[in-house]
Order: structure tokens, then C-alpha cells, then sequence
């Protein structure tokens, strides 16, 4: 995996525990945080922040953990890895998190792009 696809995909996963956490856990109290990025053992200089519930502090710790772990050169994505290593709980609760908001980000998306028609 390359530094760049590594800042992207560390990015994505806090965009998509961010929107799962404001939609599901309205209510719950968030605490900030942020991840300092480290890639093949190298500061990055660069943090990520984020504002989440515990839970779903944990799920990004953990993902972002599994990810700076991540042996392959050319990522797969989690789902179609053939060397998964997530706990099986752990994926189950970061697959629920990217399906729901990637189907609510893309259909975000959509509405911007036919606003953007009309």
C-alpha cells in the first residue's frame, strides 16, 4: 500500500465512523480525539481528529490499527481479503458501519449531483 492510498483510506474510515456515529448516536456522549498518522513505522506529521462515542472510538481504533497492519502492497478491500485480520465481531461491527454509511454518503451524493441539474 502506498503512503498516499494509506492517508486516503485512514480518512475514509474516520468519514464513515464519524457519519455512522452522528446518525446512531445522537445522544451519546463524545469525547475528541485525534489519531496521529504513522505509516511503516514513520510519523506521517499529520493528525486526523474526531469527535465520536466511546464505542465507536473503539471501532476506529481498532480499524486504524488493523489498516497501519495491513501486509498487502495492492489492499483488497476487508471484505474480499483472504487473509482476514479482524476478530469476527470487530469486522461484523465495522462491515454494519461502512454499508450503512456508504449507502447514505453515495446517496448524498446523488441528491447533490440532480440539485446541481436542476
Amino acid at each position: 500500500m502506498t503512503k498516499e492510498k494509506f492517508i486516503y483510506d485512514s480518512e475514509t474510515l474516520i468519514k464513515f465512523i464519524h457519519f455512522y456515529c452522528d446518525n446512531k448516536h445522537k445522544n451519546d456522549e463524545k469525547k475528541d480525539g485525534a489519531i496521529n498518522l504513522n505509516y511503516n513505522y514513520k510519523n506521517l506529521n499529520q493528525e486526523l481528529h474526531y469527535h465520536l462515542c466511546k464505542e465507536c472510538e473503539h471501532t476506529l481504533l481498532y480499524s486504524y490499527e488493523k489498516l497501519q497492519e495491513c501486509p498487502f502492497v495492492d489492499k483488497p478491500s476487508c471484505r474480499k481479503c483472504n487473509e482476514p485480520c479482524y476478530e469476527r465481531d470487530e469486522w461484523k461491527k465495522s462491515a454494519k458501519i461502512m454499508k450503512y454509511s456508504g449507502l447514505k454518503l453515495g446517496f448524498t451524493k446523488i441528491k447533490q449531483l440532480f440539485k446541481l441539474r436542476e
